[in-house]
């Protein structure tokens, strides 16, 4: 044996040591037995513990469970609750005047949680959150006991005082009980309902009794001694137990002389758990668990801070709902509970020896270390059945029945109890695991030394496998009867047949090949990217990162229940065959599993080996390989815990303030972001609690927060919110209905409704006077060019007064004489006189043009545009009348000449060139625009003319779109040839219209 493997194992032996968790005393040893003599480990339980660095109170007196599933721990530090990860204190601090010290605690049925103190403080309760005095008259030095009686009474006995010791609360009010009650002046020590009713009570020196239904306590001629404790066990005896001693007095009412009896230093607490087995508390000496007490194998269990316990001196121990036993002692808080896995028993431990397993046809499993193999018969612990004094380097299920043994140097076949067969094997490979195929070859890969092959009774090198390149490291048979070789150098040659699958690590998408895992329907390869089936279509993978429990597996197991088992790094794992196998047909799909791992008992990782690391016994226990030991699991044993977890919301923190839960919540205006805390009482293993939540009003869908314990919002605005949670327990049993937390964030003064209305309002009263303000300076804009038109209107009447009006006025007067002359001449007459009366129509007419530059005139549109529509130049029968829509408003006399000399110039335009059989002149009075039209249905307009501004030479459309523009309107034409031709004028409506005076405006 190496040095290494020597200093392993002596460094193993000194942990073991230091580390010896729960150990045993059989019957009759005395407790103070060296344990040396005496101690052996407690199957199937884990102790863990949280000492006074992990946050523990020290000194602890008593411990309950209050139907929410809160553990109660109190003592000298006060009163505290845990749910299993934090202690929270309630209460005044150890340091405060007001401090409390905690003697006794009760969790009645309804919920109360009662109290009693030491130093002469009486009793509390805590009743919907608060703490409030129990108002028990009488105080004393401290509370002895408390407990509550099948009507729901409350029954405590109190110390330091030997007249009435036993008081009772019930519907309200307090009894003290003094000799009148039966009992002796002394003081009454504990008291005990037995199932039938019967109330059990120690004082002093002996035990009393009250029938169901009387109101006298009776002796029963038991003595004892102060601190006297009683239990009453599953079959109904009750037991004593004293300072020296643990005797059984009483089965069903029946007192029992010289029962059942075993020695005890100083028990001072005792309880029988779900099981039957009875816990004892001691003064000074840790705590006993007597397994069948009143049988004649009983097997007593002592649990010190010599194997594990924070402290000798215990004073409280409790059983929660879940089975824990909680242990309370001077230097923090113990839990001891039942776990499913445990260790090979009769097989050694040793981290520097292989472990190997196999199982035979018969279902009976098979253990090998170094030097022995065991076998293990269905409900039966493993048994030696070969020594060998040469290295054992594998074993393996053969064919016919029964096992092969590999050891350096032979093969041996072990059938019926016996060495059935011997096969010389050379020495010069080691065997790294081995596999019978369906024809009866034994496959034997020996890494750098190749691979071999037993067959009829002959062992060769197969040919075509280089060792020291192919590494051939392992070997599985699958469900079809062929060896699957595990390559962790190069692969084949791909043209050479072999009678065996080869595998290598760059050949499967598992990244490599950790496990070589055959099913019942297929092989799988797992390593650190998964689970992969390279055997099926398209090589189907579980990646690592949607199942953690893919990654690097080194054993599987599937069992005719329809569930495959693994180990691997994460731990042992269950899961159902049809799930994995509906998985790899549609990836992506769920696959619910359950962990067993170092919380459940497992004691070391993942054997790292090559050969079968799990199997499956006849009698269903699940066997496998660990690196310092063989452990198993046997599924009928498993419960499940169908009582879904209690979640409770504790507290909203946002800032640097913290505000305990409570039913209508209002936090202040400006909050925005916070974060509630919430926890399950769920004691067992509290780390594999899941939560879901979600906040109506923020958003309805629920969030999967996993095992974290608080939820963070931001962004919230005020208003109503309602907080839901739902706790998951490790079984997949949700809550039955929500935890709920419904709560206010006020508004800020700025966020009312209110507000934000006087804020619109302001903003509309804002716009109204940056319109007003344009409005003005447009008016303004307008007032100064109307100002300089009309300078520029009057500047033009002078020069035409002066020039032409009076040119015109010589010529008819020149033409006026020459008409006198021949005034005779009635033909000459017929052509003067009419262009005489048309020079003075003109020349009126000019003067009217010249007083109207000079002043506005206040004339009607309407009419002046009939008139112009009318006038005999044009066709009439080819014009429409004037068609009006919507109700006609007076047009501002600003505008008006220009209005009438455009739409003049568009109907001239019409009548000249567009050969229309039909006019129109149309005027529409809308709301926001004011709109003109000439149309016709004539030839149309050419689109050049349109985009020009017309022909060359003639500026028609030009002037007439200039001159709209200039007071603020637009000019729009559209024709098609063919198709006629629309001339618009759109001139806003606060241009266009005159002011409307008193009722005059219109409705609209």
């Amino acid at each position: 044996m190496s040095f290494r493997r020597v200093l392993r194992r002596v460094a193993r032996a000194a942990c073991a040591g230091l580390l010896l968790g729960l150990v045993a005393l059989p019957s009759g040893a005395a407790p103070g037995t060296s344990q040396s003599d005496a101690i052996m480990p407690i199957e199937g339980y884990k102790l863990h513990h949280w000492s006074l660095e992990e946050g523990s109170p020290s000194r602890i007196n008593a411990i309950t469970q209050t139907r929410d599933g809160f553990l109660w721990v109190g003592g000298v530090d006060g009163l505290h609750r845990f749910d299993g990860l934090t202690f929270e204190r309630i209460g005044p601090r150890p340091t405060d005047p007001a401090r409390i010290v905690v003697a006794r605690l009760l969790a009645a049925r309804d919920g109360t949680l009662w109290i009693g103190l030491a130093r002469r403080k009486g009793m509390l309760v805590w009743r919907g959150g608060k703490l409030s005095s129990a108002g028990m008259p009488g105080s004393s030095r401290e509370v002895n006991d408390i407990t509550e009686g099948p009507d729901g009474a409350i029954w405590v006995t109190r110390g330091g005082r030997s007249s009435r010791s036993l008081a009772r609360w019930y519907k309200g009010r307090w009894t003290e009980f003094d000799t009148i009650s039966g009992l002796p002046e002394k003081q009454a020590w504990h008291p005990l309902f037995a199932r039938d009713g019967t109330f059990w009570l120690t004082v002093d020196d002996a035990v009393y009794r009250k029938a169901p239904g009387t109101d006298r306590f009776t002796p029963t001629g038991i003595a004892t001694e102060p601190r006297a404790t009683l239990a009453e066990a599953l079959d109904g005896t009750i037991w004593l137990t004293e300072k020296e001693r643990t005797r059984a007095i009483a089965r069903h009412g029946r007192v029992i002389a010289n029962g059942p009896a075993f020695p005890i230093p100083f028990g001072i607490r005792t309880l029988f758990d779900r099981h039957g087995d009875l816990w004892i508390a001691t003064w000074s000496d840790g705590v006993f668990r007597i397994n069948t007490p009143a049988g004649a194998r009983r097997t007593m269990a002592h649990l010190t801070s010599r194997n594990g316990l924070l402290s000798d001196p215990v004073r409280a121990v409790f059983e929660d709902r879940e089975g824990n036993i909680w242990i309370g002692g001077e230097m923090g808080l113990n839990m001891v509970r039942r776990v499913p896995i445990r260790a090979a028993r009769g097989v050694p431990a040793g981290p520097a020896t292989n472990h190997m397993l196999a199982v035979d046809q018969a279902g009976t499993v098979y253990i090998a270390n170094d030097k022995t193999v065991f076998a293990v018969s269905p409900r039966a612990d493993p048994q030696p059945i070969l020594a060998s004094p040469v290295l054992i380097e594998a074993i393996c299920k053969a064919q016919g029945g029964g096992i092969w043994i590999v050891l350096r140097g032979k093969a041996l076949r072990w059938q019926g109890g016996r060495v059935a067969a011997t096969f010389p094997l050379p020495t010069s490979f080691a065997a790294n695991s081995c596999g019978e195929d369906a024809q009866g070859r034994l496959w034997l890969p020996a890494l750098q030394n190749g691979l071999f092959v037993l067959e009829a009774g002959q062992v060769r090198a197969w040919p075509g496998i280089a060792g020291k390149v192919n590494i051939p490291g392992n070997v599985a048979i699958m469900a079809d009867g062929r060896a699957a070789i595990h390559l962790r150098g190069t692969a084949l040659d791909g043209n050479v047949a072999t009678p065996f699958v080869v595998l290598t690590d760059n050949g499967v998408a598992s990244d490599g090949v950790e496990g070589l895992l055959p099913g019942a329907r297929t092989l799988y390869t797992s390593g650190a990217a998964g689970l992969a089936a390279p055997l099926l279509p398209g090589s189907p993978t579980l990646t690592s990162g949607r199942y953690p429990w893919a990654s690097s597996i080194n054993g599987l197991v599937q069992t005719p229940t329809g569930e495959s088992w693994t180990i691997g790094d994460l731990g042992v794992v269950r899961l159902k065959t049809a799930d994995l196998e509906r998985a790899l047909a549609h990836p992506g799909s769920d696959v619910p599993y359950r962990l067993f791992d170092f919380r459940d008992g497992l004691t070391s990782f993942a054997q790292k080996s090559s050969g079968t690391q799990i199997v499956a016994g006849k009698d269903g226990r699940l066997w496998f390989a660990t690196r310092d030991t063989v452990e198993y699991i046997d599924p009928a044993g498993l419960t499940v815990d169908t009582r879904p977890p209690d979640q409770i919301i504790r507290a909203i923190a946002f800032g640097q303030e913290r505000v305990a839960a409570r039913p209508g919540l209002a936090l202040a205006a400006h909050v925005t972001a916070f974060t509630i805390e919430y926890t399950a009482t769920s004691l067992a293993v509290p780390d594999r609690v899941r939560f879901r939540y979600r906040l109506i009003g923020h958003t309805n869908d629920w969030v999967d927060a996993g095992h974290r314990r608080s939820a963070s919002f931001s962004g919230l605005d005020p208003g109503d919110y309602r907080f839901e949670l739902l706790a998951v327990n490790e079984d997949g049993v949700v809550s039955r209905k929500p935890a709920v937390l419904a709560f206010t964030i006020a508004y800020a003064f700025y966020q009312t409704w209110w507000f934000r209305c006087l804020t619109v309002l302001a903003v509309c009263g804002l716009l109204y006077l940056i319109y007003a303000i344009r409005l003005q300076q447009v008016s303004s804009q307008m007032r100064v060019r109307m100002l300089v038109r009309t300078g520029e209107r009057e500047r033009i009447a002078r020069e035409l007064h002066d020039t032409m009006i009076q040119g015109v006025q010589g010529l008819i007067l020149r033409f006026q004489a020459v008409a006198d002359r021949f005034g005779d001449d009635a033909e000459a007459q017929a052509i003067l006189q009419p262009a005489l009366e048309r020079a003075e129509e003109v020349l009126v007419e000019g003067r009217e043009r010249v007083t109207g530059l000079r002043r506005q005139r206040a004339h009607d549109f309407t009419e002046e545009l009939t008139r112009l529509v009318g006038n005999e130049i044009f066709p009439q029968d080819r014009i429409a009348p004037i068609a009006l829509a919507r109700t006609p408003r007076p047009i501002a006399s600003a505008v008006i000449d220009d209005l009438l000399a455009v739409l003049g110039e568009a109907l001239s335009n019409a009548v000249a060139h567009s050969q229309a059989s039909r006019i129109e002149v149309g005027l529409r009075f809308g709301r926001w625009t004011f709109v003109a039209y000439v149309r016709d249905n004539g030839i149309g307009m050419h689109q050049k003319i349109i985009a020009e501004g017309g022909t060359p030479g003639h500026f028609g459309l030009l002037g007439m779109k200039e001159r709209i523009e200039a007071i603020g309107g637009k000019l729009v034409v559209e024709s098609a040839s063919g198709f006629g031709t629309v001339v618009e004028l759109h001139i806003p409506a606060r241009i266009a219209y005159a002011k409307w005076h008193g009722s005059d405006r219109p409705r609209y």
